[in-house]
């Protein structure tokens, strides 16, 4: 029998693919409108934050732990990097760019994450096993594959192009080359501050709360003038509501969900799927044809998807025996078992407890 607990993260990263796709279309139309970048991420996380703080205070009062000092700068460092310089120099690089360019930086995450992950042990790949390969096949196929169906015959994939000086296209460049690393170290330094502050929604919440803040500094500081900040009725209040509800609160809550449940890279390896859906949104909406680059594109970012799916599936298959047998108090032949931890954290905390019993023995 097929147990669907073990597909949540896969549905929510698939859905948060869908609400990315789907806000490309429509901050790309309200900034060609004269929409301000660093007004709109401000609002947005505001609206973001007034979505998830009730919901976090609520539904986490007896659970949330108490928060140090050292875990709220930690918090601080992680709402910096995946909302203030993310949004702000991604946006501002979409502005500078166009809605193609930006797309195909993103893929650039799963690889960079992947990176970063395995540099700080966060992520442990053993090329020696075929889980191990899996890995380092899939993100190359994925990324790759993404990068063919964006940038192959380049001109006709992403629709209307803008016609923009290459200095100004060379610094939207820079930008969301920026805004991906930013996002990468979102989503690598997750996984620590989540073992420290293992609340999901009152840390999402914290997130959107001093994102926010730093978001109203920085748009406050470029774009002092107040009608700048007047809302109305029209594409720019629906990039707002659209981005805050859908890709701030409930993006952010299953992001972390997903990094908690299977690591920073099954969360990464999903910004891939994004592109199809751009490309998908872009022939329905506006006429955009497809073309040959596109449908190789697509196919190589599923098979590569699948391939590092296959990977972090026998990484959690090995793991489960351990977690089942301390469950029902049974230890007998753990020693035995050879497991891959998809964090060396828990690994070293086990070491240094299992050498603390050790020393107690020879003690006595």
């Amino acid at each position: 029998m097929v147990n669907m607990e073990e597909f949540k993260p896969h549905v929510g990263q698939i859905l948060v693919q869908a609400c990315y796709a789907g806000m490309n279309i429509i901050v790309r139309i309200a900034l060609d409108n004269g929409m301000n970048n660093f007004v709109f991420v401000a609002y947005r996380q505001a609206l973001a934050t007034l979505v998830m703080g009730p919901i976090a205070y609520f539904l986490e009062r007896k659970e949330r732990p108490a928060m140090t000092c050292t875990t709220f700068w930690q918090i601080f460092l992680l709402a910096l990097c995946g909302i203030a310089v993310n949004q702000n120099f991604y946006f501002l690089g979409l502005a500078y760019t166009s809605s193609t360019f930006a797309s195909a930086t993103t893929n650039l995450i799963p690889v960079v994450t992947f990176v970063m992950a395995t540099s700080f042990r966060l992520e442990r790949v053993d090329l020696r096993t075929k889980r191990g390969q899996a890995k380092v096949i899939g993100t190359i196929i994925c990324v790759g594959g993404a990068m063919v169906m964006t940038l192959y015959k380049g001109s006709t994939l992403g629709g209307t192009l803008h016609v923009l000086k290459m200095s100004t296209w060379l610094l939207g460049a820079l930008l969301l080359f920026a805004s991906t690393l930013s996002w990468s170290a979102w989503l690598t330094f997750q996984a620590p501050v989540l073992k420290k502050y293992p609340a999901q929604k009152s840390l999402t919440a914290l997130i959107l709360l001093l994102g926010t803040i730093q978001s109203a500094v920085m748009a406050l500081f470029f774009e002092p003038k107040v009608s700048a900040w007047k809302l109305k009725w029209d594409m720019e209040l629906l990039s707002i509501v659209y981005s805050g509800v859908l890709c701030s609160a409930f993006a952010f809550f299953v992001q972390t969900y997903c990094i908690h449940e299977r690591g920073p890279v099954f969360a990464a390896m999903f910004n891939p799927l994004s592109t199809i859906l751009v490309a998908t949104l872009n022939l329905l909406i506006l006429h955009v044809k497809l073309h040959v680059g596109s449908v190789v594109g697509g196919v190589l970012i599923i098979v590569g998807l699948y391939i590092v799916l296959w990977g972090k599936a026998k990484d959690k298959k090995d793991i489960d025996p351990i977690e089942y047998g301390l469950k029902n108090g049974s230890t007998n032949n753990i020693e035995d078992c050879t497991v891959d931890i998809k964090s060396p954290l828990l690994a070293n905390e086990a070491n240094h407890q299992h050498q603390s019993e050790s020393d107690t023995e020879i003690s006595h």
